[in-house]
């Protein structure tokens, strides 16, 4: 992930950050779904980079990076068996969020 895109969740509330990873998943499942493994590794390559990337924000709490954790452990397991995730219903609250705070 080039530093654009870690550049501007610097100052990211937890909707913003989720919602970023939303994006990445959303891409990792079109690109299962498409049958394009190299895409939907590097989608979720970049999905993880976020995930890592917001373990270091000082401004989002213990309570969000356990959460954030957390949905890291369950994405992995998708990325393992190298399906769709079905994560849309509990991500995009989150992507939604974000846009109604902008």
């Amino acid at each position: 992930m080039s530093s654009y895109h870690t550049q501007a969740l610097i100052g990211a509330d937890i909707f913003t950050v989720m919602g970023s990873i939303y994006a990445e998943v959303g891409r990792y499942d079109s690109a299962v779904q498409s049958g394009q493994s190299e895409q939907a590794l590097q989608a979720a390559e970049r999905a993880q980079e976020i995930i890592n990337f917001a373990q270091s924000l000082r401004h989002i709490n213990k309570a969000q990076k356990l959460e954030i954790k957390m949905f890291d452990n369950v994405f992995k397991q998708v990325i393992k068996k190298q399906q769709k995730s079905k994560l849309d219903d509990y991500l995009l609250p989150f992507a939604v969020a974000a846009r109604k705070n902008q």
